[in-house]
């Protein structure tokens, strides 16, 4: 499957390594399945790249690479997900990226998941009312 993505240009991926996200992202819930894509030039972002609706995408972060202490704002069973060997799943934030002010913040209040050995993708929404939607990083 071809893909354009205007970072990267047109890239070829196996089927097999989208994931679905039964869910949706909030606001795009029409938009189940994405690619997690890697990009050296924007390192540490990665890229969520729709399937169904050309040239949605979103940028994603660790948020543990910026916010080591974000672990703690995690409910108990998402923190053994992480990190049991049973699962390889990875979290990461939405980011945004004004063009004009360049000013980037990550959503720390609802942070994506990728189960990597399920093909499966969630977007949960975090307890924690202290949690900012626009977490400021540069």
């Amino acid at each position: 499957m071809n893909v354009l993505l205007r970072q990267l240009g047109e890239k070829s991926f196996r089927q097999d390594l989208s994931f679905l996200f039964s869910g949706g992202i909030i606001g795009f819930e029409h938009c189940p399945r994405f690619l997690l894509v890697e990009d050296e030039a924007h390192d540490p972002f990665r890229w969520l790249v729709s399937l169904d609706q050309s040239g949605l995408r979103f940028p994603v972060l660790n948020p543990l690479t910026v916010m080591p202490e974000f672990i703690r704002e995690l409910p108990g069973h998402l923190v053994e997900r992480l990190f049991s060997s049973d699962h390889m799943i990875d979290i990461f934030c939405i980011a945004t990226i004004d063009g004009e002010t360049r000013k980037v913040t990550i959503n720390l209040k609802s942070p994506v998941l990728i189960d990597y050995r399920a093909r499966m993708g969630e977007q949960v929404i975090l307890p924690s009312e202290h949690l900012s939607v626009a977490y400021p990083l540069i």
